[in-house]
């Protein structure tokens, strides 16, 4: 069922959808409609060196509070990072959230709320919530890189997520850009290190060691830059060149109409993106860049909130993502 078939059926049914966004610096859980009206929420520190017990255990803690509060509850969504298995439900050791390796996290909250669940990569949720509520659903072929804590790209094609064989999210973090480079996933040089919001960090100390032992939070490089440091500024302009790269990556490999990307792009600017646009362009074919958009998510600081909202709808549709074989 595409989203917007179980939009109409969750609008001619009572009761209210329950979004859970869980990263590697925040939780929240909030409630909706499959119009994507927000109408309560309550958000908290993910504290993710705990380990996913303590952090599940408050994950239902919260959800089962605001179910009091709003209920009855039609179907909950979870978005959440990679590696995971959209089809099963199953987290697999995403590099934000240490220690969650086979969580099973959609059989957990169907065992308690008895109703329907689907659990997306957050790159795929945001880029849901972005075709069906940001861009009227329109274009038909969109990628979406989340750019914050980690990276990772979700696509939607057709009014559908794509996913891998068994369910699994595409991980374009672990891409190999330059071996020359900070490290991530494990891997010199990724995607994740380069391009992430965490990698202005992940850079500082790679490319200037002697000024930085410890990566700095992003905001310090932000305002480090804004202030005139050149050192700060040659940070941000290495990570946008970097994400130009895999923008140009994407272009000439799968000719999307659009690629939005997050949450870089609304702290750091439109010099950033045009950054991100100027390196794509250099880069890609002519003609993959030329049909390609680059742009910053219509829904702005709505989107995190819309894309667990966007995985509750896909649960009311009670459909497996489109996998390979």
């Amino acid at each position: 069922m595409s989203p917007s078939t179980a939009a109409s059926a969750a609008a001619s049914a009572p009761g209210i959808l329950l979004g859970l966004d869980v990263g590697g610096t925040k939780c929240c859980v909030l409630a909706g409609t499959a119009a994507g009206e927000v109408v309560d929420r309550v958000e908290w520190r993910s504290q993710a060196e705990r380990g996913p017990d303590p952090m599940v255990r408050e994950l239902l803690e919260q959800t089962a509070r605001l179910a009091d509060r709003r209920g009855p509850v039609q179907a909950i969504g979870v978005s959440i990072g990679g590696p995971l298995d959209a089809a099963s439900g199953v987290v697999h050791s995403p590099p934000n959230l240490p220690g969650w390796e086979g969580i099973e996290i959609r059989r957990i909250l169907e065992g308690r709320f008895r109703v329907p669940v689907a659990v997306e990569h957050d790159a795929a949720a945001c880029a849901l919530a972005e075709f069906e509520w940001g861009r009227q659903r329109q274009p038909c072929r969109l990628v979406y890189l989340t750019c914050a804590t980690g990276f990772g790209a979700g696509m939607v094609f057709d009014a559908k997520p794509y996913y891998g064989v068994f369910g699994r999210s595409p991980e374009i973090g672990h891409v190999l850009l330059d071996p020359d480079g900070p490290e991530a996933f494990g891997l010199q040089g990724c995607a994740e290190a380069f391009c992430s919001a965490r990698s202005l960090g992940r850079i500082a100390v790679w490319k200037y060691p002697q000024r930085w032992t410890q990566p700095p939070e992003p905001r310090q490089i932000q305002s480090l830059a804004a202030a005139g440091d050149p050192d700060a500024q040659a940070i941000i302009d290495l990570n946008a060149r970097m994400t130009g790269r895999v923008c140009a990556l994407i272009a000439d490999f799968l000719h999307p109409d659009l690629i939005v990307l997050g949450s870089l792009s609304l702290y750091l600017g439109a010099s950033w993106v045009e950054a991100v646009r100027r390196e794509c362009r250099r880069l890609a074919l002519p003609e993959a860049a030329a049909h390609c958009t680059i742009d910053s998510p219509r829904l702005g600081n709505r989107l995190q909130d819309l894309s667990a909202l966007a995985a509750a709808v896909r649960a009311l549709g009670a459909s497996t993502p489109t996998t390979g074989s």
